[in-house]
Protein backbone atom coordinates (compact mmCIF):
# COMPACT_ATOMS: atom_id res chain seq x y z
CA UNK A 1 0.00 0.00 0.00
CA UNK A 2 1.36 3.52 -0.94
CA UNK A 3 -1.62 6.09 -0.82
CA UNK A 4 0.28 9.44 -2.00
CA UNK A 5 1.21 12.16 0.45
CA UNK A 6 -1.27 14.60 -0.88
CA UNK A 7 -4.15 11.96 -0.91
CA UNK A 8 -3.46 10.44 2.64
CA UNK A 9 -3.49 13.89 4.11
CA UNK A 10 -6.54 14.31 2.66
CA UNK A 11 -7.80 11.34 3.72
CA UNK A 12 -6.73 12.03 7.60
CA UNK A 13 -8.62 15.31 7.32
CA UNK A 14 -11.68 14.31 6.05
CA UNK A 15 -11.45 11.50 9.01
CA UNK A 16 -11.16 14.00 11.31
CA UNK A 17 -14.09 15.94 10.31
CA UNK A 18 -16.04 12.98 10.37
CA UNK A 19 -15.21 11.82 13.46
CA UNK A 20 -16.55 14.99 14.88
CA UNK A 21 -19.82 14.58 13.50
CA UNK A 22 -19.66 11.43 14.39
CA UNK A 23 -19.02 12.26 18.35
CA UNK A 24 -21.58 14.76 17.93
CA UNK A 25 -24.44 12.49 17.17
CA UNK A 26 -23.32 9.79 19.49
CA UNK A 27 -23.05 12.19 22.18
CA UNK A 28 -27.10 13.62 21.51
CA UNK A 29 -27.90 9.71 21.08
CA UNK A 30 -26.54 8.63 24.30
CA UNK A 31 -27.16 12.20 26.07
CA UNK A 32 -23.33 12.63 27.22
CA UNK A 33 -25.03 10.64 30.45
CA UNK A 34 -21.28 9.46 32.46
CA UNK A 35 -22.01 6.25 32.88
CA UNK A 36 -22.20 5.95 28.95
CA UNK A 37 -18.76 6.52 28.56
CA UNK A 38 -16.93 3.65 26.54
CA UNK A 39 -20.26 3.11 24.57
CA UNK A 40 -19.88 6.81 23.43
CA UNK A 41 -16.37 5.54 22.25
CA UNK A 42 -17.26 2.83 20.57
CA UNK A 43 -20.07 4.37 18.39
CA UNK A 44 -18.40 7.45 17.80
CA UNK A 45 -15.63 5.20 16.09
CA UNK A 46 -18.20 2.31 14.44
CA UNK A 47 -20.33 5.76 12.91
CA UNK A 48 -17.02 7.44 11.72
CA UNK A 49 -16.52 4.20 10.20
CA UNK A 50 -19.70 4.05 8.24
CA UNK A 51 -19.46 7.94 7.01
CA UNK A 52 -16.03 7.21 5.82
CA UNK A 53 -17.38 4.11 4.00
CA UNK A 54 -20.33 6.73 2.49
CA UNK A 55 -18.18 9.53 1.79
CA UNK A 56 -15.54 7.20 -0.41
CA UNK A 57 -18.96 5.99 -2.03
CA UNK A 58 -20.45 9.36 -3.03
CA UNK A 59 -17.30 10.52 -4.07
CA UNK A 60 -16.67 8.02 -6.24
CA UNK A 61 -12.92 7.26 -5.04
CA UNK A 62 -12.94 4.02 -4.79
CA UNK A 63 -11.85 3.29 -8.15
CA UNK A 64 -9.23 5.89 -7.97
CA UNK A 65 -8.56 3.53 -4.94
CA UNK A 66 -8.20 0.70 -6.68
CA UNK A 67 -5.88 2.03 -9.26
CA UNK A 68 -3.32 2.98 -6.97
CA UNK A 69 -3.37 -0.46 -5.64
CA UNK A 70 -5.28 0.51 -1.87
CA UNK A 71 -8.00 -1.58 -1.11
CA UNK A 72 -11.24 0.14 0.21
CA UNK A 73 -10.62 -1.39 3.72
CA UNK A 74 -6.76 0.30 4.15
CA UNK A 75 -8.81 3.64 3.18
CA UNK A 76 -10.85 3.15 5.81
CA UNK A 77 -8.50 1.96 8.40
CA UNK A 78 -6.64 5.15 7.43
CA UNK A 79 -8.96 7.42 7.81
CA UNK A 80 -10.49 6.20 10.55
CA UNK A 81 -6.94 6.76 12.81
CA UNK A 82 -7.75 10.38 13.72
CA UNK A 83 -11.00 8.30 15.44
CA UNK A 84 -9.19 6.44 17.36
CA UNK A 85 -6.10 8.59 18.36
CA UNK A 86 -8.75 11.36 19.23
CA UNK A 87 -10.89 9.22 21.44
CA UNK A 88 -8.02 7.53 23.17
CA UNK A 89 -6.39 10.99 23.92
CA UNK A 90 -10.09 11.94 25.15
CA UNK A 91 -10.44 8.88 27.76
CA UNK A 92 -6.48 9.42 28.99
CA UNK A 93 -7.95 13.38 29.43
CA UNK A 94 -10.77 12.24 31.44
Amino acid sequence: MRIPLSYLKHLLFRGSILWLLARLSAAAVVGGAADFGLMLTFWAVAITTALVLVDLQRRREVMLLHNLGVTTLQAILVSTIPAVTLEALLGVVR
